[in-house]
């Protein structure tokens, strides 16, 4: 969770905001983490063909944590070359990401063959509570690095130390996995053609209809920067640029989204079990975007919090929302897990769950490239707006309107049509 703190909480878009990039830049960073998805067909096919996925998935995965060194290395081997430095930071933050998808869908199939369907929920749930837990530590100490050591005079220095970190424990993670058991895979139906296979998954009802659900959801998280219940992007962005708060302060949203996760996901698993993943989706896309509309009620002032000092109001509010937003939406991703378990079977799962994902990344693309677009050609005049506790209306409220839209008008009634619980 060290490597997910940097590579999907608030580091990285703060250091693409000091490295001055545009609200497009960050649109297509979004956009590429979700075609990245695109690489889980070719991972899928090589896989299906391998005896054992633990070895190849820790060679890729391996390589896609480790390349999160570079940014850290930047300001050392580059110094003077700031001006292209966002180009480079997207580029490496792509190949990771084709790396990382290239090793989900042969992870995805070694678990579901793994666990028992009856206790899956509960187990992604206990999973997701421990995950949770470093990623609160994480983010905290991040926080304090970004605070504490970028000076003057370094004024990068500690994104360089997040990066550093976060590389090379995510790095270590991989080899501690080495001692999870692995399942022989069952043997694929030889004479097929690539394409006869890769179509099988999309002639079940479910299946589709599971992906255009998830894919509407992705869409919708992405507009603002969310990922599995993390907030990033333009979260943390809106919140420096628009009432100045520091980077230990912009973390808090992130560090109350995963105190949700821990208090949440928990029980959502043992509900997952019980109700079935499709009703306990249904109920977390329903009610987690009414959460995050509390956006409009921020205000310009600051409160005086114990400890703390004077704290901007908006990330009080939206720190105390997100112990409910951080742990529904953390739980909706539970539920894509286990449905995806459910509407595939094991011959031929990996490929399956690969193209389950190519196709909810290339619709949740579209959010992320609408989310810069919109950051950019926001018109100033609507800015003249003055919302309900004094703050101006900014592209942060359009972009958190669209996203409660498209997940109450596609996502959820998508999801309410499949016939598998």
């Amino acid at each position: 969770m060290f490597w997910l703190a940097a590579a999907y909480g608030f580091p990285l878009p703060l250091f693409m905001q000091a490295l001055r990039a545009t609200g497009f830049e960050l649109g297509i960073m979004g956009a590429i983490r979700q075609f990245a998805m695109f690489a889980q067909l070719p991972s899928a096919y090589l896989v299906e063909g391998l005896s054992h996925r633990k070895y190849f998935w820790a060679a890729i995965a391996f390589t896609h944590r480790f390349i999160w060194c570079l940014p850290a290395l930047l300001p050392l081997l580059w110094p003077e070359g700031t001006a292209s430095w966002p180009i480079l930071v997207i580029t490496a933050a792509g190949l990771s990401d084709l790396l990382g998808q290239a090793s989900i869908a042969p992870w995805l199939s070694w678990m579901a063959d793994l666990l028992p369907p009856d206790r899956a929920g509960r187990f992604w749930g206990v999973r997701q509570r421990v995950l949770a837990f470093f990623l609160l530590f994480a983010t905290y100490l991040y926080g304090w690095l970004l605070d504490t050591e970028n000076r003057p005079s370094h004024p990068l220095l500690g994104f360089s130390f997040v990066f550093a970190l976060a590389g090379v424990l995510g790095a270590t993670d991989i080899i501690i996995h080495f001692g999870v058991l692995e399942p022989k895979p069952t043997a694929i139906k030889r004479g097929q053609s690539l394409w006869r296979r890769l179509a099988a998954p999309l002639h079940h009802r479910d299946f589709r209809r599971l992906a255009l659900a998830m894919g509407a959801w992705n869409a919708a998280m992405a507009l603002t920067g969310y990922s599995n219940g993390i907030p990033g992007f333009f979260n943390v962005i809106y919140l420096q640029e628009d009432f100045g708060a520091t980077y230990s302060q912009s973390s808090w949203i992130i560090l109350a989204s995963a105190a949700g996760a821990i208090l949440w996901t928990p029980r959502i698993g043992h509900a997952i079990d019980r109700f079935g993943a499709r009703a306990i989706a249904a109920w977390l896309i329903g009610l987690g975007p009414c959460f995050t509309l509390a956006w409009f009620f921020v205000s310009p002032s600051h409160l005086h919090l114990p400890l703390a000092g004077w704290t901007p109001q908006p990330v009080v509010l939206m720190s105390a929302l997100s112990l409910v937003i951080g742990g529904f939406y953390a739980g909706v991703y539970l539920c894509q897990l286990r449905l995806i378990q459910a509407v595939t079977s094991r011959a031929g799962r990996t490929l399956a769950i690969a193209v389950h994902w190519a196709s909810v990344g290339a619709i949740g693309a579209f959010g992320a490239l609408l989310g810069g677009w919109i950051k950019d050609h926001f018109p100033h005049a609507w800015t003249l707006v003055i919302l309900p506790a004094g703050a101006h209306c900014s592209y942060f409220q359009l972009l958190v309107l669209l996203q409660a839209l498209i997940a109450w008008s596609a996502a959820l009634p998508l999801l309410l049509s499949l016939r598998r619980k």
